[in-house]
C-alpha cells in the first residue's frame, strides 16, 4: 500500500500556531505516530480502547476494501486531534472500521469542539468520497456535538439519525448509595450474591499486567467465553475474529485502557470480564464463565465488584454498551442515546 502523507500549509517548528492537516494511508505510516495517538486519548473524552491505534490497525483487517485514511491535525509539533477512518472503495463511503466497537468518535484533545468540527469538515473534503459515514456516536460525542455547526456549512449536507440506546449507570458517592437507587429486590439478591461467593470460598480481583501475561488474556476469554456460550461464541466463528482478541487486547491491558476483572477458586480464575475505560468510566465488554459457577451468579459478581472500582477511582459510570438484554434494565439507572453522522456531497 502506498504511502501518503499530505499537509494543508507549510511546515512547521516548534512554538509554532499554525494548524497543519496531514493524512496518513498506510499502516506503516500510522505506526510512526503510534506513541503520539496513545498520549492524544489520554487528554480526549473518546473510549480509550476503541479509539486505540491497536483497535484501528487490527480492524483494517476485515474487508478487503478497506484502506486507511487517518486524517491528524498538528500544531507546534503537537498532535492535537485524529480521525481514525478508512476509505471503503466498495461504496465510495469514508467511515469508522471499528470492529466490535460500541463507540466511535474523533479523538480531540480536550474536546474541543469547534476542532472537532474543522476536522471533520477537512477529512470530508480531503477523501474525495461521496459520503463519510460516522456511526455509534454518542450524543456527548466530539462529532455529535460538532453536527449543529456542520450543518451551517454550504460544502455538503449533514443528516442526524439516531440508530440505539446504550445504558449505563451513573455513580455518585459510594456503593451503598448506587444500591439504595435500585429496587428492593435488586438490592437484597445482589447482598446474597456476594455472601453466598465469600461463604464458598471465591474472590473477585482485578488482574495486573505485571502478575497475570498480557498474552494470555486473549486465550482466556475464548476459553471462557466458549465454556459459557458454545457453538454460539462469536470469538470462535472466524480467524479474523480471534486473531483480533489476540492482536488487540494484550496491549490493552498492559497500557491501562482495558481493565480485566475475574473470579477465583484458589488460584483458578473461573470467570472473567473486561472493561474498556475512558474519562469518565468503565464499559463491561465481553466475558465468560465456566458453567459450574451459574448458580454463583458470577456476572452479578463481577458487575458489583467493578463499580466499586469505578466509585473508589473517582469515576461517573458504569456502562453496559449496545443491547437491551433484561439485566442490564436493573442495573442501569440512565441511557445514551447513540447515533449516525452523515455527510454528503
Amino acid at each position: 500500500m502506498a504511502v501518503n502523507i499530505s499537509s494543508s500549509g507549510p511546515a512547521v517548528s516548534p512554538g509554532d500556531d499554525i494548524l497543519e492537516w496531514k493524512t496518513y494511508s498506510s499502516l506503516q505510516q500510522v505506526a510512526e505516530i503510534s506513541s503520539q495517538w496513545d498520549e492524544l486519548i489520554t487528554s480526549a473524552p473518546c473510549n480509550r480502547a476503541f479509539a486505540s491505534k491497536e483497535w484501528f490497525t487490527a480492524s483494517l483487517h476485515k474487508e478487503s476494501s478497506w484502506t486507511p485514511f487517518v486524517v491528524a491535525g498538528w500544531r507546534g509539533g503537537t498532535l492535537i486531534c485524529i480521525m481514525p477512518l478508512v476509505i471503503d472503495h466498495e461504496d465510495e463511503t469514508a467511515k469508522f472500521p471499528h470492529h466490535a466497537a460500541d463507540y466511535n468518535d474523533v479523538i480531540v484533545r480536550h474536546a474541543d469542539t469547534n476542532l472537532a468540527v474543522h476536522l471533520a469538515s477537512h477529512a470530508f473534503a480531503s477523501s474525495r468520497c461521496r459520503r463519510m459515514v460516522l456511526s455509534k456516536l454518542r450524543f456527548d460525542s466530539c462529532c455529535a456535538r460538532a453536527f449543529p455547526a456542520l450543518c451551517a456549512s454550504a460544502q455538503f449536507k449533514s443528516t442526524w439519525r439516531e440508530i440505539d440506546s446504550y445504558r449505563y449507570a451513573s455513580l455518585a458517592g459510594n456503593f451503598d448509595a448506587y444500591l439504595n437507587s435500585r429496587s428492593k429486590g435488586f438490592r437484597k439478591d445482589i447482598r446474597r450474591t456476594v455472601r453466598d461467593l465469600e461463604r464458598n470460598g471465591f474472590v473477585v480481583r482485578e488482574l495486573q499486567a505485571d502478575r497475570f501475561d498480557p498474552p494470555d488474556l486473549p486465550e482466556l476469554l475464548i476459553a471462557l467465553a466458549v465454556a459459557r456460550h458454545g457453538d454460539r461464541c462469536s470469538f470462535t466463528r472466524t480467524e479474523y475474529a480471534q486473531r483480533f482478541l489476540r492482536d488487540v487486547l494484550p496491549p490493552l491491558f498492559r497500557n491501562g485502557h482495558l481493565r480485566a476483572f475475574a473470579m477465583f477458586t484458589g488460584e483458578r480464575i473461573v470467570a472473567l470480564d473486561l472493561c474498556m475505560v475512558s474519562q469518565r468510566g468503565l464499559a463491561t465488554w465481553n466475558g465468560g464463565f465456566l458453567p459450574a459457577m451459574e448458580r454463583y451468579s458470577p456476572g452479578s459478581a463481577l458487575f458489583a465488584f467493578e463499580i466499586q472500582q469505578a466509585i473508589a477511582c473517582g469515576l461517573q459510570e458504569f456502562d453496559f454498551l449496545r443491547g437491551d438484554e433484561i439485566y442490564k434494565r436493573s442495573w442501569s439507572n440512565s441511557s445514551y442515546v447513540v447515533g449516525e453522522l452523515e455527510l454528503s456531497r
